[in-house]
Parts: C-alpha cells; structure tokens; sequence
C-alpha cells in the first residue's frame, strides 16, 4: 500500500505543478474509484447478510446487542464477539464507500 500511496501523491504533485489535465487519466481514476465502490458494496452486503444471520440466531437486533456488548452486559460468547467486529466491519465499509462517493 505504501508504493500506492506514493504514486498518487507523485500524480497529485505533478498536477497541482503543471494543471495537469489528461482525459485518460480522469477516465482511469473514475473507473478505479467505481472498481473499488463495487467492491465495498459487495463486501456491504456481505456483512449484512452475517448480521441477520446473528439477529436471527439469537433473536435480537444489533443495535440492543452492541449496546450490551459495550456496556458489558453481553456476555463472552464468541458469536457475540464476531457479531460486534462485523458490525464495526460494516461501519467502516459505509464510511470508506461514502469517501468513494463524495462529489
């Protein structure tokens, strides 16, 4: 990721310097940044899946559940400790996606 990291902020240098304008470079990024929206929409629906499975296991929504789980009222059962990563998963996949998809 690092080597990544430095190509765009090379790109991002080079076009701040010279007004770098190539429509094959726009058309390249949005077409990167649509492959990577893909993605993070299949992984959303994914996660989603695995927490209907847990709300429907255990017969509770997730919101109750992390609450608990927080608040330590949740016991320690390893279903309940992969049901609230999964939920973090999920937030940090909407948030990445909603950067993808800023205007």
């Amino acid at each position: 990721m690092p080597a990544t990291l430095d190509k765009i902020k090379r790109l991002e240098h080079l076009i701040a310097r010279n007004s770098l304008s190539d429509n094959v470079l726009d058309i390249t990024l949005d077409k990167i940044i649509a492959r990577e929206a893909l993605k993070l929409k299949h992984k959303i629906r994914l996660l989603k899946l695995q927490i209907k499975e847990f709300e429907k296991k255990y017969k509770i929504d997730s919101e109750k559940l992390k609450h608990d789980f927080e608040s330590g009222n949740a016991g320690d059962n390893i279903d309940f400790i992969e049901w609230t990563a999964t939920l973090d998963m999920l937030n940090n996949a909407e948030v990445q996606l909603a950067v993808l998809q800023e205007k």
